[in-house]
């Protein structure tokens, strides 16, 4: 059953520091409202996943939520 809350209260109970997180969406769709919500908690440590890697997780790593980036195979090449 699906339950409404907030953003800032979806972050607070489901990202933790060291979770490992994936926020997905293309162009128009990239959830920079979560991302954002997850800088201003100070989430730590987390593992990124994402298939195209952009601004908002660019974001996340220069606030140093992030300890590790895990892109699609193309762009793991080298990193």
């Amino acid at each position: 059953m699906a339950v409404l809350t907030s953003l800032r209260e979806a972050v607070a109970s489901l990202v933790h520091d060291g979770a490992t997180v994936a926020l997905e969406g293309f162009t128009h769709l990239i959830p920079f409202a979560a991302g954002h919500e997850v800088i201003r908690q100070r989430r730590r440590n987390l593992s990124l996943i994402r298939m195209t890697p952009d601004l908002i997780y660019d974001q996340m790593i220069g606030m140093s939520c992030a300890s590790r980036r895990l892109a699609s195979p193309s762009r793991n090449r080298g990193t």
